[in-house]
């Protein structure tokens, strides 16, 4: 968007005039609606549904092994507390109270009180059995100085196979005894899924 913002209502008219639709990401479209507001008709694309947070752990078997990590987001990325907090009531069974430090990690079954709930100013490791599956939860970065990593800020390995990539914000993962992912979520950072918006000129 920084590239096209200074043309886009003509790049978009132009488009439209060969039968192409112009979408943007949610950054795309606050940056647009301040340059531009009424002239350009901004709505939501109904073909691109994004599931909450709150809503993984939906349907999920009572006692489903689960982990899920909290690390403070990027500057230009906020966390939703309601959503995070919806998704670890639904897995625990009951509130619980949210992360304040820069690294969490909360790990179980669902339907019980998790077995670990941790937090830290700086990078730890936990090491657990979760219903007889060894787990290893690994938080291998400095948020301070690492604003992004190739491979994640962390990892999740249960039954010795690599469940899950921590990123930063919310990473979420059930799994079963061998560790494989049965389901998996992002929030608040690269790996969360985004709305789409379909941009044209107001009439």
């Amino acid at each position: 968007m920084p590239d096209v913002l200074l043309y886009a209502p003509a790049l978009v008219a132009d488009n439209a005039a060969i039968g192409r639709e112009v979408a943007l990401t949610e950054h795309a479209r606050a940056a647009a609606e301040a340059a531009y507001g009424p002239l350009l008709s901004i709505a939501p694309d109904p073909r691109v549904v994004v599931s909450r947070l709150g809503d993984a752990a939906r349907d999920l078997p009572k006692d489903t092994r689960y982990v899920v990590t909290v690390l403070r987001p990027s500057r230009d990325l906020a966390l939703d507390r309601a959503e995070l907090a919806r998704l670890l009531e639904s897995l625990a069974g009951s509130p619980l109270a949210l992360p304040e430090a820069d690294y969490a990690a909360f790990a179980g079954v669902t339907g019980r009180p998790p077995q670990v709930a941790v937090q830290s100013t700086r990078p730890f490791r936990q090491r657990l059995r979760i219903a007889e599956t060894a787990v290893d939860i690994r938080m291998e970065s400095w948020l301070t100085s690492d604003t992004i990593r190739r491979m994640g800020f962390g990892h999740v390995v249960a039954a010795r196979q690599h469940t899950l990539i921590v990123e930063r914000g919310v990473s979420f993962v059930a799994f079963d005894a061998s560790g494989r992912p049965l389901r998996s979520a992002y929030a608040s950072n690269i790996f969360a899924p985004q709305p789409r918006y379909l941009v044209r000129l107001a009439e």
